[in-house]
This record gives C-alpha cells, structure tokens and sequence, in this order.
C-alpha cells in the first residue's frame, strides 16, 4: 500500500495495481505492437519496415512520447474533467520505470475515460496512422510501441465498462483505475 492509499475516500475501487496489469494484458500488448507492424509491412512491403532504421531516434522518439503520454491524460482531466493544473500531479513510479499523472480531484467518468484514452491516441494512433500513410517506417515503429504502450490504458476502460457516465470518479492514488464516489443515473 502506498502512503498516499491510507486516506481514500469511500466508494467502489475499480483498479488493478500496474503488476497486475503486466500480468494480464502482456499478450495484448504484443498483438497491438505486432498488428500495425504487420499492415504496414503489408501496404508499403516488409523490407522497408526496418530499413535505414536510426534506433537511436526510434528510442529518443519513444522516450519524448513517453512523457508526452502522461501530458494527454493531463490535457484530458484538465479540459474535459474541469480539472486545475494544481489537481493534477506527475511524477515517477521508480519500481516499475514508468512516469505517471495522477488526477487529484474528482470528475465524471467520461471525463476520466477520455483523459485515460487521449495518450493513446494523440501518441500512438495518430502517428502511425500518418507513417501509414507517408510511408515513414520510424514513426510507424514508434507509433505502433506507443499504441502497444497503451494497453494498460485499454484495460482500465475496460475494467470501467459498467460505470455509468455521468458516476463521480477519482483517480486512485497508487493504482490503475479509479475509485467511483457515486455511481451516477445512466449504466
């Protein structure tokens, strides 16, 4: 239990710690990466997958994203869950390498949904949909590793499914997902 876990508000915990999340959803995560390896080899041949790859800037690319990642769920609380910049908190979980944004303050879970969603898209979507498209083969590596670096992402919206969503949620503090405060009127 992490020490900000001692005073959660009352409600429904519907979140998984991030272990258990690599425990589930490795297999997915793998096929997110391998799909739009395999289409875009399909569209634009698969020699020019790898070819005249800088790994170097593949990685320094997926690094910057990384931390873009966590941006789009801020951007996403903050416009859409009505959030102040101060509700919203960054930083770093040492034991698994991995940086976080944790939302402070509560919100409704569409908001949250869409902040949980945001990343995914505006990092690893829209990028390889435009390598794609261009033909870019390092943006399609590095798109297709963000969509697969969603996946923990995925299963927290999928894990949501039953929240109504107009329910009050709060990001929990150590975990991936949220505590519902009250469950709202729509399933």
């Amino acid at each position: 239990m992490n020490k900000d876990d001692t005073n959660l508000p009352p409600g429904r915990v519907v979140a998984v710690t991030i272990e258990e999340i690599a425990l589930k959803v490795t297999g997915w995560s793998l096929l997110l990466l391998a799909a739009p390896l395999v289409l875009y080899g399909l569209v634009h041949g698969f020699g020019s997958l790898f070819a005249g790859l800088d790994f170097f800037t593949v990685l320094l690319l997926i690094i910057f994203l990384t931390l873009w990642h966590e941006g789009f769920h801020a951007i996403g609380w903050k416009y859409w869950g009505e959030l102040a910049w101060r509700d919203l908190k960054f930083g770093i979980a040492w034991y698994a390498l991995t940086p976080y944004c944790h939302a402070k303050a509560p919100m409704l879970a569409s908001a949250y949904r869409f902040g949980a969603i945001l990343p995914g898209i505006m990092t690893g979507l829209i990028p390889y949909l435009v390598a794609l498209f261009v033909g870019n083969n390092t943006m399609a590596l590095v798109g297709a590793v963000m969509i697969s670096g969603a996946v923990g992402d995925l299963y927290v919206l999928w894990l949501m499914r039953d929240i109504a969503p107009d329910a009050r949620v709060l990001d929990h503090p150590s975990m991936a997902g949220c505590i519902v405060l009250d469950e709202g009127t729509v399933p």
